[in-house]
């Protein structure tokens, strides 16, 4: 690449005038590959996070560099300008790492260091920030390398999408000649929901018959036997499984934890219903427990239910049916 203006002589009104023009680097590049200073970050085409992923987690580090370059310029004064060509202070992230800058992807940033005369590192000289101004150099010959070192960075909640790599760009000029310039392959984040298969949806819970005699006070010994669970299976590693029973589509609740039955002309009366864990702990309604806090991969969970009567009023013979919805939450 080689750049120069000419003097312009010119006659006006019979009298010799000299013009010039602004002077201008005089710079020729040898080398490179055949791509001069422009190296491009080969990116994973799709990048595959978990949900929550902490602010600052690094999701993609790499570095490149470009073939030998040699580079001479004549002139006394040459422009040294840096940085994003689109990327502007606004899209700073700083509260992250130092040198983030937020891509149009939702909770997913970058930052770059460069440098021609050293491995870069993400300090204040070597950073890439928009492009500005540098200052002014002087005539030299140099050889070197354009190296650069990239990550991307997790800056808040993460959404699925593109990341529209072009405006990641940025380069490094000497007047108007490129001495490096970084460029980024496509890519797309997508979010890898943490889940797992329900096993049965609607589970038939048998109740035993008890007399009211059988009552110790307010309540009934246990009703159900092994048979009463959820089953799950097919989890991710790592999936954090929380349940809850809920009053919305249920036959009725009361005091937070009372399954109320369902009435008619052959209906028992004056007991309700209360669900217990596997510890015979009392399960509120509309209040959600862990079930697991991280499931191991593909290993089946059961989470194991009990019920039984309680006393609500007096107690009459008869038929006991009720439902209770339930909710499982993978997180």
């Amino acid at each position: 690449m080689r750049l120069s203006r000419e003097t312009l002589v010119g006659a006006m009104a019979g009298a010799t005038m000299l013009f010039s023009l602004p002077a201008c680097a005089l710079c020729t590049f040898t080398g490179g590959g055949g791509n001069g200073g422009v190296v491009t970050f080969n990116v994973p085409a799709v990048i595959q996070l978990e949900p929550d992923v902490a602010v600052g987690t690094i999701i993609y580090d790499a570095s490149v560099e470009s073939g030998d370059i040699t580079q001479s310029c004549d002139s006394s004064s040459v422009q040294v300008r840096k940085g994003y060509l689109s990327l502007s202070d606004a899209d700073a992230r700083e509260d992250v790492l130092p040198g983030v800058y937020q891509t149009n992807v939702a909770g997913i940033g970058v930052r770059v260091a460069a440098s021609t005369t050293q491995s870069p590192n993400y300090n204040e000289a070597d950073l890439i920030r928009p492009s500005s101004y540098i200052g002014m150099i002087r005539s030299f010959s140099t050889d070197y390398n354009y190296r650069a070192t990239a990550q991307l960075v997790v800056t808040g909640k993460v959404e699925e999408g593109d990341i529209n790599t072009s405006l990641l760009t940025s380069r490094e000029t000497y007047d108007n000649d490129v001495i490096g310039e970084i460029r980024f392959s496509p890519t797309s984040v997508r979010i890898t929901a943490n889940t797992c298969n329900l096993v049965d949806k609607n589970i038939y819970v048998p109740l035993k018959t008890v007399n009211s005699q059988d009552f110790s006070g307010q309540y009934s010994d246990i009703l159900t036997d092994d048979s009463f669970k959820i089953a799950i299976t097919d989890c991710s590693a790592g999936t954090k499984i929380d349940y809850q029973f809920s009053s919305t589509g249920s036959t009725g609740v009361t005091d937070g934890s009372v399954l109320r039955i369902a009435t008619g002309d052959n209906a028992a009366g004056g007991i309700g219903i209360q669900i217990l864990d596997k510890s015979n702990a009392v399960l509120q309604f509309d209040h959600s427990y862990t079930a697991i806090a991280s499931a191991l991969d593909n290993v089946p969970v059961e989470i194991s239910l009990k019920a039984r009567y309680i006393k609500t009023g007096e107690v009459k013979a008869g038929k006991v049916d009720s439902v209770a919805t339930f909710e499982l939450f993978y997180r």
